[in-house]
């Protein structure tokens, strides 16, 4: 433990003593975080603009008929017919599930007695103001604000020409003749609080970027010591090769916990980020801590001079960065590439911190996230410890 320690601390010295990596470790997350999250009320009214121009692409909605009557059955028809709206039937558990974790951006719920419910259309005796309404209930990820307001008024829309072709196909109608009453949008967190604040977005992206510069860093030191003979010093030294690697991977990890924390202390103290759940947060980070070490020591062994180590480990990472949601939000990825993102280990936590502090998560939706990264970051240790062996 002794040695373990030792290295630990030289490792960190030297991490401190380079300028470089000490900005593109702690502070450029920083500064991506912050100037994000400010461009984020702007950036939900761009894409408020687009969706409004039909710019938005296409909405992939899932549905949920309760009521299965004919009026439903229109309802379902004229939405499917709008060409920004695709739909895909669903179970409302399954639906809840897949916008909680954003698989899926929001779903519609047509609730039992839609059809039977009066419209304007009927008689004045069916419509009094003690008559049942039809109900719809709309679910969107909190990201998907815009989206939210394109299917309100897209289902609003549908619902009317669904009335109009039921009751009188050949004569005009008035936008009055139709009767929903829309719930609230249900956000995907299990609250009741409206969407989170920009900086809940982007803060977990750049914890993500502080673990992806700590593993990197850390890769290219193992192979520059590796270069300049320092391992094999070491080697030669009576200290065990595995407490040699344990010390490097544990030097990672506390730069990696340190860097997490500065971010969340950022985030709650000057930008007002609330987790809704302190334990499950400290799980979230602790598993992607972990797992982000193991990649590191296996990045170590992919290149044999500091300037190919390098360069294969950023591109390595920036390749799971932009897969996994880092740079590019997945909501605005398509369908084929949201759904390959699921490979990418950068996913695996950004979706893990997320269902800690707006996502409403709960132990059994975290517990399989966290478990497939401390997963990946013993097998990544186990074969990175090729680094220290073949000196």
């Amino acid at each position: 433990m002794g040695a373990i320690y030792s290295i630990m601390v030289k490792d960190l010295r030297l991490l401190l003593r380079d300028r470089g990596a000490v900005f593109l470790t702690f502070v450029w997350p920083l500064v991506l975080a912050t100037f994000f999250g400010a461009l984020g009320p702007g950036f939900g009214a761009a894409l408020d603009d687009a969706d409004e121009r039909g710019e938005g692409g296409s909405l992939a909605i899932l549905v949920i008929d309760e009521d299965h009557s004919r009026p439903s059955e229109l309802l379902i028809a004229e939405l499917d017919a709008d060409p920004l709206i695709s739909l895909a039937p669903a179970s409302l558990t399954a639906a809840r599930d897949a916008v909680r974790l954003g698989e899926a951006p929001a779903y519609l719920r047509i609730q039992t007695g839609f059809g039977a419910a009066p419209s304007a259309l009927d008689p004045p005796t069916a419509t009094g103001p003690d008559a049942p309404l039809r109900r719809v209930e709309l679910g969107v990820d909190p990201r998907r604000g815009a989206e939210s307001k394109v299917l309100a008024g897209a289902t609003r829309l549908a619902a009317w020409r669904a009335l109009a072709s039921e009751r009188a196909p050949d004569g005009p109608l008035g936008r009055e003749a139709v009767a929903i009453e829309f719930s609230a949008i249900v956000p995907a967190t299990t609250s009741a609080a409206g969407p989170p604040s920009p900086y809940a977005v982007t803060f977990p992206q750049g914890i993500i970027w502080a673990v992806l510069a700590c593993a990197a860093t850390f890769a290219v030191s193992l192979v520059e010591e590796r270069k300049r003979g320092t391992l094999l010093r070491l080697a030669v030294a009576p200290v065990p090769r595995l407490s040699i690697l344990l010390g490097k991977a544990g030097a990672c990890l506390v730069a990696i916990v340190i860097m997490e924390l500065v971010l969340l202390t950022v985030a709650v103290l000057g930008f007002g980020v609330r987790p809704r759940s302190p334990a499950l947060l400290t799980l979230a980070l602790a598993s992607t801590a972990i797992g982000f070490v193991g990649v590191m020591t296996l990045l170590a062994v992919v290149g044999r001079r500091t300037q190919s180590a390098a360069g294969l480990s950023w591109a390595i990472l920036m390749s799971l960065a932009m897969l996994g949601g880092g740079m590019l939000p997945l909501f605005l990825m398509p369908s084929w590439l949201q759904l390959a993102a699921h490979a990418s280990p950068v996913a695996w936590a950004l979706l893990a911190i997320e269902g800690a502090v707006w996502r409403d998560f709960d132990l059994g939706q975290m517990a399989s996230l966290c478990a497939a990264l401390i997963a990946l970051g013993v097998i990544c240790f186990a074969i990175g410890t090729r680094s220290v062996r073949e000196l």
